[in-house]
């Protein structure tokens, strides 16, 4: 499958996820985004442009259902981790419960193919494999049963797979399209089952963490920002989150890693990057300032070893690694050099609370 890489080491993201608030912090970002969606359509797409565990991608759907309860729902989450596509899975029945006119759909293709993926049959010159499968009944007991059953696992299992180049780009090894929705709204979706609606654009695309923070601005835009940019309907919403660091965060890795830069542009840079490089005709877009929010580190009680990650200081120094994407061999060349070592454990343990910082901003369309 080729080497591993750092940032897709299952461990350290449980860990960072688990000891962190940044979850939270991104959702509630989002929510007043989701309120701010039309009341005047019958249905709104939303595109979580990287699910995760899933935890943002269910809490989008809560959000809608408090916001607008009667509108069909059509989200849409890439992901092309078979444990993650499995994690935001498991947190689904009972959203089918809440919000029944809900269709879901799951693809592990690349940005610039998202567009394309319903209704393509090939995607460079790879079959696209779908399954689709209809919720009987009307409770999250039977949802469950059927979205955790044999048939969707099997194929997961068979078509979900990932190829690594020597590069270390991740891709799909079968592209793929997963749509589940509950039988008794099948009036409601039928529509959209065979791709039958006008286009394949969003209402509101979501794009938390969708790229390592050290890649140039020019890989960001042009593999991630610009492709989702086209995604968007006329009055389209994309927002895009990020690491930035933190004060504390960049000081100890400074100390550790004094020749890298671990968050080398902002926000900032992106956009004046897309007003220089337009991504078709720049006036259609509004570009949104920035804006910072922070997430800190949750201390366990009485500094008690945790079973996976274990004491505070390690579970710091490995969610600060985690944010900082530093690759495996250059952590163990520092946990190599025991005065360097213990100098970045002394800086851990003084610097009080490790406090993360993010950056989110919005690019809308409007025409």
């Amino acid at each position: 499958m080729g080497k591993k890489r750092f940032f897709d080491d299952r461990l350290k993201y449980l860990s960072f996820i688990q000891n962190t608030g940044e979850k939270k912090a991104i959702s509630e970002k989002i929510y007043s985004h989701i309120s701010s969606l039309s009341q005047n359509k019958s249905y709104l797409r939303v595109l979580d442009a990287g699910t995760g565990d899933g935890t943002i991608f269910s809490n989008i759907v809560k959000s809608f259902h408090r916001y607008h309860p009667y509108t069909s729902l059509l989200i849409t989450g890439k992901e092309v981790s078979y444990e993650d596509l499995k994690n935001t899975l498991e947190k689904t029945p009972d959203r089918f419960v809440e919000h029944p006119n809900l269709l879901i759909t799951m693809s592990n293709v690349k940005f610039s193919e998202l567009g394309s993926i319903e209704s393509s049959t090939k995607i460079k010159d790879k079959r696209v494999k779908k399954f689709n499968l209809v919720l009987k009944s009307d409770n999250s007991y039977d949802f469950n049963s059927q979205i955790s059953g044999a048939k969707l696992g099997n194929f997961i299992k068979k078509n979900w797979g990932i190829e690594i180049d020597n590069k270390g780009r991740t891709s799909y090894s079968s592209p793929c399209i997963i749509r589940i929705y509950r039988e008794d709204n099948e009036r409601h979706l039928k529509q959209f089952l065979g791709n039958d609606y006008k286009n394949n654009k969003y209402d509101l695309i979501v794009a938390s963490q969708a790229y390592r923070a050290a890649a140039s601005v020019k890989v960001k835009v042009n593999n991630v920002i610009g492709p989702l940019m086209r995604l968007l309907n006329k009055s389209g919403k994309l927002i895009v989150t990020h690491s930035c660091g933190g004060e504390s965060v960049q000081r100890i890795l400074k100390l550790a890693f004094k020749n890298r830069e671990a968050f080398p542009n902002t926000a900032k840079d992106i956009i004046e990057y897309l007003k220089d490089n337009p991504f078709g005709e720049n006036n259609i877009f509004k570009f949104v300032n920035p804006v910072i929010y922070y997430f800190k580190f949750r201390k366990s009680p009485d500094q008690t070893v945790t079973e996976l990650f274990g004491h505070n200081t390690d579970a710091k120094w490995a969610n600060i690694l985690y944010v900082g994407q530093i690759p495996e061999k250059d952590i163990l060349n520092i946990e190599a050099n025991p005065r360097l070592y213990n100098k970045v454990k002394k800086a851990i343990n003084n610097s009080g609370k490790i406090q993360f910082k993010n950056e989110i901003f919005s690019i809308v369309r409007q025409r």
